[in-house]
Parts: structure tokens; C-alpha cells; sequence
């Protein structure tokens, strides 16, 4: 069953033939949405952007999908200009990459949800934003270049897609500028992703993921550094790095030298002080790890709820994680099962680093619709 918010576009979206198990007409504050719906069961959510107070301001669009799941959104979009490319750009990044100007789209995105890899490509379309705008209205609304369809796996119309009205849509560019001063971005303009990895619960594993994910990205450019231990060490490769907090600022200049840094920050304070684009707080979830997490600060979890937080050497089903969100109050990022080091290679790191909008290979998704693969 599904859910629908509509304002502006309500007499449109009423057209939808879909099953609804609740409807809301007007405008609302983010909090109003989420406090209706955060314990509500739903499959999809379409929201007519116009329906959130303050829609404009893409902290608000990033409360909301901090909140709720991002995944089961579909955004019902506005050709207000503050929509731009940068705009979206900014709505991929928090998570959301459902999100059309057509009801067309909403029927195809209903049944066909895109991932970050349908839009990845897109994340650094949108430096030349004002020449996008100008190009916005397209004779053939599944023409290429740097506009195109909405739903990147729509079928071309050679493929009987419907063609009725276009999906104006925008495919963003990289963000380089946080929402709120608690966001961490993966997509820098500076080329660099810098990602460092916390262990939440004692021994979470930071050090054995760097030193797979390192593997896994043996076709990019990357360096790994650890702070304040030694622990690299014990893997026996020379391209491990071990420092102390005192010397990242050294360290630190070389970031531009590669694609990707890899930091294990240990005790340090590195992910608050501005060295990372993005940190990811690993959590085994033990019985004994979890409550001795709640013993040591019963608020770990909630403190860190808009952030990324992982499950590692994680034996949880799909179902237990859901669980174990809807207790902790808490998304959860990923889920990585127990891995073995020795392999070259994981797929479960290769999903896991594409959500992070890094690619094994240093490509992106499959297109613009989905049809060809790279």
C-alpha cells in the first residue's frame, strides 16, 4: 500500500491508478511528515515537493529522508528554478534518487526504484549549470546530452516507452557544501574522496574493511592510513600507512596525489575536525559489543542517528536489521556480513562502496536508461 502528500499537483497525482493507504492534501512542516509517518508501514511514498514547507531548502528534504526511508520516496517535483541541478545534486547525495515531473515517471518509479548506480554518472553533470537550464526544454524529451529522462532505466521510445510528456528532470553535480554542519558529503569538486572509518563498538573491524576495500579499489588510485596505532602492520603491505594524529597535516597535503584516502581514525578526533568528506561509524552488533556500546553511553546510537552508520562482521538478515532500526530508532547505512581478508576481491564491498558513489573501476552506472552496459 501506498502514500501519497500532494499540494500543487494533488488533481494530478489523484490520476494515479495505485493502491493508497492514506492521502494528505496541503502543506506541511518536514516534522508533520515525519512524525506521521516514521512507525508507518507503506511501500511508496509519493510526495509532491510543493507539499513540504520549505521545500526549497534542501536541509529540510535532508531531515526528511534522514528520517524516513529515502528508498520508498518518490519526489513529485516543481519547475519552481530553485529545482535546479544543484538542487538535485544535493537531493542524490542525502539519498534519494526517486524523483520525476511527470506522472508517467511516478508509474514507472513505482514499479522500477532507481539506485545510487542509476544516477551516480549524473553527480558532476551540473558545473555548467546554466547552460543545463537553457537546454532544459527538449524537442525530444529522450534525447542525450546533459538533460534526459528522469527514470535513468526508462525504455527509449524504439522500446514502446511512453512518450506523452517528458521527464524534465535533472541529474545534479557534484556537492561540495554540507546542508547542516552534521552532514558529510562523499562528492567533493576536489576530485578526492576522503573517507574515514570509526569503530563504535570495540573492535568493529575499521582496520581488516580498510585493508579489503583497499583491494577491492586496486584499479584507483588509493591510499590508506591509519592514526595513532600500528596495526596495518600485521598485513605485511608496504602501501599501508600508520601515523599519529600529530602528522596528518603533512600527511594531509598529499590527499590530492590520489582518487581515494582511506583513514582508519582510531581514537583520534579527525572525524570532527574536517579531514574527512565522509565517516562511517562501524558497529558490530553482538549481544555483548551492543550492550557493552549502552553501558559505556546509552546515547551512542541516537548521537549519531543523521550519520552513516555500518554494521560490520554483521550475521543479521534483512529483516533483523529492520528490527533492530526500528528499536534503535536508527538507519542504518549498510550492513556488511563477516568477510574473509585473504580474498582479492568482495562484492558485498563493491555495493557497498557504490553507495558511497565510489566505483571499483573508476566508472559509473550502466547509462542514462539502463540499456548498455559499460
Amino acid at each position: 500500500m501506498n502514500v501519497i502528500i500532494a499540494n500543487r499537483y494533488k488533481d494530478e497525482l489523484a490520476n494515479l491508478d495505485i493502491d493508497i493507504i492514506k492521502k494528505l492534501d496541503g502543506e506541511f512542516d518536514v516534522d508533520t511528515i515525519i512524525d506521521t509517518f516514521a512507525n508507518f508501514y507503506f511501500n511508496r511514498m509519493i510526495l509532491d515537493i510543493t507539499a513540504i514547507k520549505d521545500y526549497f531548502n534542501i536541509a529540510v528534504i535532508q531531515r526528511l529522508a534522514t528520517s524516513l526511508d529515502a528508498t520508498k520516496i518518490i519526489l513529485f517535483l516543481t519547475d519552481d528554478p530553485r529545482i535546479n541541478n544543484s538542487y538535485l545534486s544535493k537531493v542524490i547525495s542525502i539519498g534519494i534518487y526517486n524523483f520525476t515531473r511527470d506522472i508517467t515517471g511516478v508509474t514507472y518509479l513505482m514499479n522500477n526504484p532507481n539506485s545510487y548506480r542509476d544516477v551516480a554518472e549524473y553527480h558532476d553533470l551540473a558545473q555548467n549549470d546554466e547552460k543545463n537550464m537553457a537546454n532544459a526544454k527538449m524537442s525530444n524529451p529522450f534525447a542525450g546530452g546533459n538533460m534526459g529522462g528522469f527514470a535513468p532505466n526508462m525504455p527509449t521510445p524504439e522500446n514502446n516507452a511512453p512518450t506523452s510528456q517528458p521527464f524534465q528532470a535533472f541529474m545534479g553535480p557534484s556537492y561540495n557544501g554540507s546542508m547542516d554542519p552534521n552532514f558529510n558529503n562523499t562528492v567533493t569538486n576536489a576530485g578526492t574522496k576522503v573517507i574515514g572509518f570509526k569503530d563504535l563498538t570495540e573492535d568493529a573491524g575499521a582496520t581488516t574493511l580498510i585493508y579489503m576495500l583497499k583491494k577491492n579499489l586496486s584499479s584507483r588510485k588509493v591510499l590508506a592510513v591509519e592514526v595513532n596505532k600500528n596495526d596495518f602492520s600485521y598485513f605485511h603491505d608496504s602501501e599501508l600507512m600508520s601515523i599519529t594524529a600529530g602528522q596528518i597535516s603533512n600527511v594531509r597535503n598529499k590527499f590530492s596525489q590520489f582518487e581515494i584516502v582511506l583513514i582508519d581514525l582510531n581514537n583520534s578526533s579527525l572525524d570532527v575536525d574536517g579531514t574527512c568528506t565522509d565517516v562511517i561509524y562501524l558497529l558490530e552488533p553482538s549481544t555483548i559489543k551492543l550492550n557493552s556500546l549502552m553501558r559505556t553511553d546509552r546515547m551512542a546510537l541516537e548521537k549519531l542517528k543523521d550519520k552513516k552508520i555500518v554494521l560490520n562482521k554483521s550475521l543479521l538478515t534483512v529483516t533483523d536489521v529492520k528490527e533492530f532500526e526500528y528499536e534503535a530508532k536508527v538507519k542504518m547505512f549498510y550492513n556488511i556480513p563477516p568477510l574473509d581478508e585473504r580474498k582479492d576481491s568482495q562484492m558485498v564491498l563493491d555495493s557497498f562502496l557504490e553507495k558511497l558513489g565510489i566505483f571499483a573501476n573508476g566508472g559509473g552506472g550502466g547509462g542514462l536508461f539502463g540499456l548498455f552496459k559499460k
